[in-house]
């Protein structure tokens, strides 16, 4: 699968933007301010329905506009497809081929899209949210059933906050009744999220051979108050005393998938704290592109997006970046500033095609 024309009517800065793109590499270029980081933002919005810099659709929209409309013209060996994705009176519309459809699986059937940006650091530095949401993200690109499960957790979290919030430490059925919906589906969620993980570890390491660092990364998958291994009956047995008093002193669930985290590790050492910044870089492009290999492998192709990332590497880092994603065989955008550097000549050696975006400032 690759994009081979792009429109955008409305969307951030651009009042209309039109593209023919025509190479698996793509270097978008331009100063400041030119909306780089904005067409990005467009390509994955039309996978996610949602920005990598907001949650609100509004904040997209061009100023004193009311809608704005992305269309792709998607392409492979056995097919050509067009995507378009609106919003308008508050709500998204989404069409493939003039259809309309009406569920995310029918979208990434057609497109998928894998982005890193700098706000991606994050996913080390910051806290379990940002990590929670890749590996859901990871699992609904090719399982986009996983959803309703995620679904189905949030509820059962939000039934048990208003149970403590209204009771006072009184361990009835009603109790017992939700933490053993949530501990039940917690483990539905993560008996999909622990083993893509392993497979992400694999992958990122195997990646890692190339640069003969001797290093490793570690993903670990940690949950409060492990619950994967455990039946419900001996793990209410063991904190039936202890946790309702607690959950009821804080009013919130103190256990369950949508507390667990993915701690980081990098030679041995948790790579927030003793990784430099361009080890960290190191580690989310090759966890970037293990994700990548694992859907292509169950699902299939799909879009890579490179938000001006590879500056801070150096040269022989850069080429074996490079030649690793030249492997993946997929499309990938790059976004870089005008000044050309050793990333952007190794791109361009590569026969990558070049675009360069206007200052709309």
């Amino acid at each position: 699968m690759q994009i081979g024309a792009l429109e955008l009517k409305n969307f951030r800065c651009f009042p209309v933007l039109e593209l023919e793109i025509n190479a698996p590499l793509v270097l978008i270029s331009g100063t400041n301010g030119s909306g780089k980081t904005s067409l990005l933002e467009a390509l994955h919005y039309a996978c996610y329905l949602r920005s990598f810099r907001t949650h609100v659709p509004r904040e997209l929209l061009l100023f004193d506009q009311s809608t704005f409309f992305i269309k792709l013209a998607m392409r492979s060996a056995q097919f050509e497809h067009e995507l378009q994705v609106g919003f308008s009176a508050k709500k998204k519309l989404v069409k493939i081929d003039h259809q309309p459809i009406n569920s995310y699986k029918e979208l990434i059937d057609y497109y998928r899209t894998i982005t890193l940006t700098e706000d991606d650091l994050l996913l080390i530095k910051g806290g379990p949210d940002g990590r929670r949401l890749f590996i859901d993200q990871a699992i609904m690109l090719h399982d986009p059933q996983f959803v309703v499960q995620l679904r189905t957790l949030k509820n059962y979290v939000q039934q048990r906050t208003a149970l403590l919030n209204r009771t006072h430490t009184i361990v009835d059925d009603s109790y017992v009744f939700w933490t053993q919906q949530l501990f039940e589906q917690s483990q539905l969620v993560q008996q999909k999220r622990i083993p893509l993980l392993l497979n992400l570890e694999n992958r990122v390491n195997q990646l890692l051979e190339s640069f003969n660092s001797g290093a490793t990364i570690q993903l670990r998958y940690h949950a409060k108050k492990s619950i994967s291994d455990s039946t419900w009956p001996d793990w209410f047995a063991q904190y039936e005393h202890q946790l309702p008093t607690q959950e009821y002193i804080l009013k919130r669930s103190l256990f369950g998938a949508h507390v667990d985290d993915v701690e980081i590790y990098f030679k041995g050492h948790q790579a927030k704290n003793f990784a430099s910044r361009g080890q960290q870089k190191l580690i989310l492009m090759l966890l970037k592109l293990a994700q990548l290999q694992e859907l292509k492998a169950l699902k299939g192709d799909a879009l890579l997006l490179l938000d001006d990332f590879m500056n801070d590497f150096d040269k022989p880092t850069a080429q074996r970046l490079i030649g690793l994603i030249k492997e993946l065989c997929c499309q990938v955008i790059f976004t870089c500033p005008l000044e050309v550097g050793y990333s952007e000549q190794l791109l361009m050696e590569q026969g990558c095609q070049k675009i360069e975006l206007k200052d709309r400032q």
